[in-house]
């Protein structure tokens, strides 16, 4: 008899523990599949900002200035699985499209207009090029809204590839 009653009230101290902790671990789940999904979304950014940049790059070779610009805009809102804010692409970051450019730091920090070839000033060795920047931003909006705080939107990112 006395170990039916010891079970009975296990069984019930149990059952007030899951109570307790079940939403508490719901909560956890919901927080961490947020932003599981919201760290998803940014590397599908980087990975579409990464393709805009080697389309940048093969075109580069024979297109310039504002052809370029419109192509790889173009290519980046073809190729993303995510909806974007905004993509801004820039050809030598909207400075003279004939000049060439040192381009060290980040964010990047263009020199003054050099002839094309010349070794850069900054010291570190390289040659004045042309440059695309390619920047695109997305907004991510929480599946559950008390998760909205953890966000700061937009999450923007910016690659700049050498054309040559």
């Amino acid at each position: 008899m006395r170990t039916l009653a010891n079970k009975r009230r296990k069984a019930g101290v149990m059952a007030v523990e899951f109570a307790l902790a079940a939403p508490v671990f719901t909560l956890l789940l919901v927080v961490v599949a947020d932003l599981s999904m919201a760290y998803h979304r940014l590397m599908q950014l980087s990975s579409t900002l990464a393709a805009g940049a080697q389309y940048a790059f093969a075109q580069g070779q024979t297109e310039s200035g504002s052809t370029l610009t419109t192509d790889v805009s173009a290519f980046v809102s073809a190729v993303t699985p995510i909806t974007l804010a905004s993509v801004t692409v820039k050809y030598n970051n909207s400075l003279s499209a004939t000049s060439c450019y040192c381009v060290n730091g980040s964010p990047p920090t263009y020199s003054s207009a050099m002839t094309c070839g010349a070794t850069c000033t900054d010291g570190s060795g390289s040659t004045a090029g042309k440059f695309v920047s390619i920047a695109g931003s997305f907004n991510y909006t929480a599946v559950f809204p008390g998760d909205q705080v953890f966000f700061s939107n937009p999450y923007t990112q910016t690659v700049t590839v050498r054309l040559q």
